[in-house]
Parts: C-alpha cells; sequence; structure tokens
C-alpha cells in the first residue's frame, strides 16, 4: 500500500503558525485590555476613597487642605476619562485580533478539510485496489478448481 502524502501540507503548516501568531496576539491584546481595566478599577477605588475621606473631613479641613483634595479629585476624574478611553482603544483592539484569529481558523481549515477528503480518496483508492487483488485471486484460484486443477 502507498503511503498518504498531502502535496499541500506546507500550505497547512503555514496556515497552522499564522493562527498560532493570530492567538498569541489575541492573548497579548487580551492582557493589555486586563491590565486597562484593572487600572480603571484602581483609579475609580482612588476617586471614591478621596471623595469619602473629603465628605467625612471637609468641615475640619482648612483652604488649602480643601484646595488640594479637589485638585486631586479633578486629577483622579481626568485619569478616570483617560483610562476609559484606553480601556476602549484596547477592547476594539481586542475584537480586530479576535476577527483576525477567526478568518486565520477558517483558512487553515479550509485546508484541513481538503486534507481530510484527499485522505478519505486515498482510503478508497487503496481499498479498491486491495479489493481487485482479492477478486483476481479469487478468480485465478476458482478457474483452477473449475479446471479440475488443485486448490
Amino acid at each position: 500500500m502507498k503511503r498518504f502524502k498531502f502535496s499541500l501540507e506546507p500550505v497547512l503548516e503555514h496556515r497552522k503558525r499564522i493562527e498560532d501568531e493570530k492567538q498569541q496576539v489575541v492573548a497579548s491584546r487580551l492582557r493589555d485590555l486586563t491590565e486597562a481595566e484593572s487600572e480603571l478599577k484602581r483609579l475609580n477605588a482612588e476617586f471614591k476613597e478621596n471623595s469619602d475621606r473629603l465628605r467625612s473631613a471637609h468641615r475640619g479641613l482648612d483652604a488649602e487642605s480643601l484646595r488640594r483634595h479637589y485638585a486631586h479629585g479633578q486629577f483622579l476624574d481626568r485619569c478616570i476619562v483617560a483610562q476609559i478611553s484606553v480601556v476602549a482603544e484596547r477592547r476594539v483592539s481586542l475584537e480586530r485580533a479576535r476577527a483576525d484569529l477567526l478568518g486565520a481558523t477558517k483558512e487553515r481549515k479550509v485546508v484541513d478539510k481538503l486534507k481530510e477528503h484527499r485522505y478519505l480518496a486515498h482510503r478508497a483508492e487503496e481499498s479498491r485496489i486491495e479489493q481487485n487483488e482479492l477478486d483476481d485471486g479469487n478468480a485465478r484460484r476458482y478457474g483452477r478448481t473449475a479446471a479440475g486443477g488443485l486448490p
């Protein structure tokens, strides 16, 4: 029996490598998004803590301390707005990377399916050849026995 050899194996390997690269990009973008969301969470917590501290100690603070607390609150507010933009950009970037991965996966699966179909065709052809050889052997044996020869 002939061994199955897929002629497009280099193409399949190339598409697998591309898919792996796209998976790494998705993982990297997901890490970036997670980090950005963590930073946003930290900023929100700091803003809340600053606001709570300001509310509870408002009467006891002098003008300069009040000004510093309010300035810090405004600074945190600007940081939060900027971080929300960063998170949104990273979400978009992640979605683009996922779409690229999906495309690469589809391209690999096309070649994978082609390989599977060619393998099945190869197996069918091998089975057909084997069956023909068995039929020829049985026909020769039958011919010998029908002619009065030895089995």
